[in-house]
C-alpha cells in the first residue's frame, strides 16, 4: 500500500523545496529588514512603507487598468473567435483558422514583447510609419514616451487579442455542448443571439472561471513587459506592484520590502480567486 506513495514522494519533495519553502521564507522575511548582509525583525514596517509609498499606490491604480483590460482581452475576443470558427461548416476551414490562432502560442513571450517594442518605435516603428503613409502624420507619436500614451500602448499589446489558451478552452467547451438542447432551441425558433445568450454563456461558466483565475494571476504577476518596454516610465506612469517588488528586491537590494509586496500580492490573488469561485459557481 505504501509503494505508490514512495514513487510520488520525490515529486512532493521537489515541490516542497522549490515552491512551498520559498513562499514560506518570503512570508517570514516580509517582516524583516533583509539585505543579504543582516536580517532585522521590524514587524509590519514594510507593509506600512508599502502602503505609504507613492510609486506603489500609482502601481495599484495602474494594476486595475491592466487587470480589467487583460480580463476583457482574455474573454471577449477569444470567445467570439471560438464561436465564429465553430459556426463554420467545413472541417478544413475550422482546422485552418484554429491552427492560425494557436500558432502564435509557439512564439516566446519575450520575442513578442520585443516585436511590439519595435512597432512602437517613434521613428522606424510600423505604427508611425503606417500613419505617415496614409497622411496622418499628426497622429504619429512616441507611444512609449508619453505619460498618457505609454500605459495605453502596453494595454494594446497583442492586438487583436486572440490569446491561444483562452481560445482553446472556449472552443473545446463549445464543441462538447449538448447537441440535443441546441437543436431543440433552434426548432423552437431561438435566434443565434438567443442561443448564445441563453445556452452558451450559462454552459461556459466553468470555462469563464478557469480563464478568469489564470488571467488575474498572470496580470498581477506580470512585470516583464514593463521592465523591457518602459522600465516603469515615463516617470512612474506604467509601474505596477510586481514591478515595484522587482525593483525593490533586485534594484535596491531591499529584499524584505520586496517580500512584503510579494506577500501582499499573494493574498490579493487568493482573495480574488475565492471571490471568483463563489461568484461563478457552476449550476448543473
Amino acid at each position: 500500500m505504501l509503494l505508490p506513495y514512495a514513487f510520488i514522494l520525490p515529486s512532493f519533495a521537489f515541490i516542497a523545496s522549490f515552491l512551498y519553502y520559498p513562499v514560506l521564507l518570503a512570508f517570514l522575511h516580509s517582516f524583516t529588514e533583509w539585505n543579504l548582509v543582516q536580517t532585522k525583525w521590524i514587524g509590519l514596517d514594510n507593509f506600512h512603507s508599502m502602503l505609504s509609498n507613492r510609486m506603489f499606490r500609482q502601481g495599484m491604480r495602474n494594476q486595475v487598468i491592466y487587470t480589467v483590460s487583460d480580463v476583457l482581452k482574455a474573454i471577449v475576443i477569444p470567445l467570439l473567435a471560438a464561436e465564429f470558427i465553430h459556426m463554420l461548416r467545413g472541417n478544413r476551414s475550422k482546422y485552418v483558422y484554429r491552427t492560425g490562432f494557436i500558432l502564435p502560442m509557439l512564439l516566446p513571450g519575450i520575442v513578442a514583447i520585443l516585436l511590439w517594442q519595435n512597432m512602437y518605435d517613434p521613428t522606424s516603428g510600423l505604427i508611425n510609419q503606417l500613419l505617415r503613409a496614409i497622411g496622418l502624420d499628426s497622429w504619429a507619436t512616441p507611444w512609449l514616451g508619453g505619460k498618457r500614451s505609454a500605459i495605453g500602448a502596453l494595454v494594446m499589446m497583442g492586438f487583436p487579442f486572440i490569446a491561444g489558451l483562452p481560445f482553446l478552452i472556449f472552443y473545446a467547451a463549445i464543441g462538447n455542448f449538448n447537441r440535443e438542447q441546441l437543436e431543440a432551441a433552434r426548432i423552437d425558433g431561438a435566434s443565434g443571439w438567443q442561443v448564445f445568450r441563453r445556452l452558451h454563456l450559462p454552459m461556459l461558466k466553468p470555462q469563464f472561471r478557469v480563464v478568469l483565475i489564470l488571467t488575474i494571476i498572470g496580470s498581477l504577476q506580470d512585470f516583464v513587459k514593463i521592465v523591457v518596454m518602459t522600465s516603469g516610465g515615463p516617470g512612474d506612469a506604467t509601474v505596477n506592484p510586481a514591478f515595484v517588488m522587482y525593483n525593490a528586491a533586485f534594484g535596491a537590494s531591499q529584499y524584505g520590502y520586496g517580500s512584503a509586496i510579494g506577500t501582499a500580492l499573494c493574498l490579493v490573488i487568493i482573495l480574488l480567486t475565492i471571490v471568483n469561485l463563489r461568484v461563478l459557481r457552476s449550476d448543473d
